[in-house]
């Protein structure tokens, strides 16, 4: 597992999944996406390089979730823009945020 945990979903959504994809690849700047994967159960794994830091979304039904791993914090990445606010927490090695 990597150092940051960030729950999306608390159940496997292909949408949601390619959702979140689009978010990263959108709002984080030299995101190098590599080639995506498929589990023998169905789940999705898209990975990401950022400067050399390991990036992957997860739409798994083993744990029943989608999720993003991350060596860094993505929470720099996803400022709030609007007036509705965000709940965002995550500390490292402990899984969390909700958007």
């Amino acid at each position: 597992m990597l150092d940051f945990v960030y729950s999306v979903c608390n159940m496997p959504d292909e949408d949601v999944f390619f959702r979140q994809c689009a978010a990263l690849e959108k709002n984080i700047p030299g995101l190098k996406k590599e080639k995506a994967l498929e589990d023998v159960d169905g789940s999705l794994i898209q990975p990401y390089r950022l400067n050399g830091k390991k990036i992957v979304v997860k739409n798994s039904y083993y744990t029943g979730d989608v999720h993003v791993e991350s060596e860094i914090d993505l929470k720099p990445f996803f400022v709030k823009t609007q007036d509705v606010p965000v709940e965002i927490s995550a500390e490292k090695t402990k899984k969390a945020i909700v958007v």
